[in-house]
């Protein structure tokens, strides 16, 4: 995105930043801006030390990116078998965010203030890279989120999510079994599979399947035995407990695969840096006997930058990644959109996920919507199905400056794979893009007691609950049949460190 997007959508003329330049405005974040942090990473053991391929970049142009489904898992490129990296010349420089003016949520927060409250106590606060940031977990309020989507008037791809059904999948002793498959088909033998997640579930929206007739029918098929349950098409939000004869097998080493979709471009130099020391903080805290990460990447910029999509295969040797990405920083762009529908397609189709991970995580961090105007290229919304049909939860950043459509975009992908959006509180991304929420007296002031960290504690927290959910209760789900924000306090399904 350049400047003159950017303040454009700001909601603030050139000029302006022209006049605040003059006065010293526009130039006083980049006075304070940390430099990026490079950082080292504390190595793993070399038992557990795979080696890190080398990163693969795609060329520019509509045949950089094929609009077709994703692969299965096991169809994607083998680790350690991809091609040297491409060199390519940088592109033209892209304005950073801090050289553009500050508006009143800098003012804001510079000065200490506090965040706003957020809905249904699933809103969260933190800081990363300087600035607070928001999430919000749709899944939770899904009404809201309905209605939030309805009064849009963004040329967002619109998808029937009505009637939705968590499948929960259990052993006999109501342990959630993970990386189950499961198989729903309508009368009509229209059919659809999916992975569980690490929690034994996964989120069925029958319309966008495109599911007919009036019972469908899931079938849960994995190592523990299989089950099958029928149910009504039609049911406002409801429950598919599908319960195994036998008991879990067990899980051993936790294998977690962490991917970053990240756009690159010029003003994300900020969010670089956050993922560099992210990827520096999972080494640090999460690789243990009991828990293996695999860490890979996605790059992207725009059709006419110096190259569309780079590939930072999945690692387990952690130090040598963080050393293949410390080179990544922030250029090209030039208009408003980026790529981001390449960035997500290639993270699904080219990253190598791993059959025996009990976890599968997607961050995709922007500053701009996607190209919605491509033709020839793959589509978001395709894409966030394939995720959700493999178990890869995404959890969207919108960084400040991010439009109405980048905020409707991310929400959707998040929600609908099960998964939460973040967002900087700052310039032009906010909850206010939610139409508001609960006071923050409705729970006895709940709602004002946010949680605070850096991007790289978002991201480990994210992962420790996933990986927590492999022992709490699959049946206890957050705004099953009423929205969280909607319950009385005493009821309401929060979520846990």
């Amino acid at each position: 995105m350049n400047r003159l997007a950017r303040l454009g959508a700001l909601g603030i003329p050139a000029l302006s930043c022209l006049v605040l330049t003059m006065a010293g405005g526009c130039a006083k974040r980049a006075a304070t801006s940390a430099p990026e942090s490079q950082g080292t990473v504390a190595a793993m053991s070399d038992s557990s030390k795979e080696a890190t391929p080398a990163p693969v970049a795609t060329p520019p142009g509509p045949a950089a990116a094929s609009a077709g489904p994703a692969p299965e898992p096991g169809a994607a490129r083998a680790e350690g078998r991809t091609p040297a990296p491409t060199t390519v010349a940088r592109a033209p420089a892209k304005p950073s965010r801090e050289a553009r003016p500050s508006g009143p949520a800098d003012e804001e927060f510079a000065a200490g203030a506090a965040a706003p409250a957020l809905a249904g106590g699933f809103g969260v606060a933190a800081q990363f890279a300087g600035v607070k940031a928001g999430e919000w977990d749709d899944n939770a309020n899904f009404r809201e989120f309905q209605r939030f989507l309805a009064s849009s008037t963004t040329n967002h791809r619109r998808m029937n999510l009505n009637d939705r059904r968590f499948v929960v999948v259990r052993d006999k002793n109501g342990h959630g079994v993970p990386r189950c498959r499961v198989t729903v088909r309508d009368g009509k033998q229209a059919s659809t599979s999916f992975l569980t997640t690490a929690s034994g579930r996964a989120i069925l929206f029958p319309h966008a399947e495109g599911m007919t007739g009036e019972k469908l029918t899931a079938t849960a098929s994995c190592a523990e035995g299989s089950a099958e349950a029928s149910f009504p098409l039609y049911d406002q939000d409801g429950l598919v407990d599908l319960r195994l004869p036998s008991e879990r097998a067990p899980v051993g080493t936790r294998i977690v695969d962490l991917a970053f979709v990240l756009d690159t471009t010029g003003s994300m130099s900020e969010e670089i840096a956050a993922v560099k020391t992210t990827i520096q903080k999972v080494a640090k805290v999460l690789s243990n006997d009991q828990t293996t990460v695999r860490v890979g990447l996605v790059e992207y910029k725009d059709r006419h930058d110096a190259f569309v999509t780079k590939v930072y295969p999945f690692a387990t040797d952690l130090a040598g990644f963080a050393q293949q990405v410390s080179q990544i920083g922030a250029s090209g762009g030039g208009d408003m959109p980026e790529d981001m529908n390449a960035g997500l397609h290639t993270a699904m189709s080219e990253l190598a996920w791993s059959d025996r991970s009990v976890a599968r995580l997607a961050f995709v961090i922007a500053d701009a919507p996607p190209h919605l105007d491509y033709q020839d290229g793959p589509d978001y919304a395709a894409d966030m199905k394939t995720a959700s049909h493999r178990g890869i939860q995404l959890f969207t950043v919108a960084a400040s400056g991010m439009d109405n459509l980048g905020q409707v975009v991310f929400r959707q992908m998040a929600q609908f794979t099960g998964g939460t959006n973040m967002f900087v509180l700052r310039g032009g991304a906010g909850p206010q893009s939610t139409g508001g929420g609960d006071p923050a007296s409705s729970c006895g002031g709940t709602h004002t007691n946010y949680s605070s960290g850096k991007l790289d504690e978002l991201i480990v927290q994210k992962i420790r609950r996933e990986l927590k959910a492999l022992d709490a209760d699959p049946m206890r789900i957050a705004g099953l049949k009423a929205d969280e924000n909607a319950k009385p306090c005493d009821q309401r399904v929060v979520f846990a460190d």
